[in-house]
């Protein structure tokens, strides 16, 4: 089973057995509505690799690029407000980066032998990866005690993922006796928007409170997943996910 289907499964779980141990609290949320601020990360990873064949010096050469981008760190915004009794309406913003160095690989023919091809090994630093989505949340607060609550939610997640994708190599021979070849790597920054979904879980405990307001300390966890492709050396696009297992503190704001 994917990982992303086990965390969809674990995060189901939790739906399902908070409002039980919530009802036996008791409890009706009380504020009009909430503004969150969080700093988080974001696990996982994602690999995109492509390689295409092509005529050089009369004979069929290949190239290839790959690059892996690990986990992130993230920001992330939510706003919502109580409609009905424990039941909330938001929205959140969260913006995930990171670099990586992606590598050039190849079977170059030589312009001198036949069927004696050079072995391409380079490498392409700062290939960019940001991730920014806007999540509309529909969700459900669940009271245990005066202080600490849970809100559990879930809805569409609008992704914007910017790329940088090597989309063409530059090939130069080396030395005299054609025993190397060089490699420059043509990036383009690649914008693609793709729709997902996200569920989570985000707990506050109050620490200030008067009249009017109310402070304190929160955690959230949120899985969120789109997929979508990116063009890579001219060849078809390459499928690639945007989101996934998300964690995070921050301050929270009750009004």
């Amino acid at each position: 089973m994917k990982r992303s289907a086990v965390t969809f499964l674990v995060v189901c779980s939790v739906f399902a057995v908070a409002p039980r141990q919530a009802a036996a609290q008791g409890g009706t949320w009380a504020d009009r509505g909430y503004i969150n601020g969080s700093w988080g990360i974001q696990s996982g990873s994602s690999t995109l690799s492509s390689s295409v064949s092509k005529p050089i010096y009369g004979e069929t050469g290949t190239l290839g690029s790959a690059g892996t981008f690990e986990s992130g760190n993230l920001m992330d915004v939510g706003v919502g407000v109580r409609v009905f009794k424990n039941l909330t309406l938001g929205v959140a913003y969260h913006q995930e980066q990171n670099d990586a160095d992606g590598k050039l690989t190849g079977s170059i023919p030589s312009p001198v032998f036949f069927d004696r091809p050079r072995t391409l090994t380079s490498t392409v630093s700062g290939l960019e990866r940001k991730e920014m989505a806007t999540h509309v949340n529909i969700g459900w607060v669940l009271p245990f005690g005066q202080k600490l609550d849970v809100m559990i939610y879930g809805g569409p997640s609008f992704f914007r993922l910017n790329q940088d994708s090597v989309t063409d190599i530059t090939l130069a021979e080396q030395g005299g006796a054609f025993t190397t070849v060089t490699a420059t790597a043509t990036k383009t920054e690649v914008k693609k928007s793709v729709t997902g979904y996200n569920v989570g879980a985000d707990a506050t405990y109050i620490v200030w409170s008067n009249d009017s307001i109310r402070l304190g300390l929160g955690a959230f966890f949120r899985f969120t997943q789109a997929s979508t492709d990116v063009q890579m050396l001219g060849t078809t696009a390459q499928p690639t996910d945007v989101g996934g297992t998300q964690f995070g503190v921050g301050a929270r704001l009750r009004f």
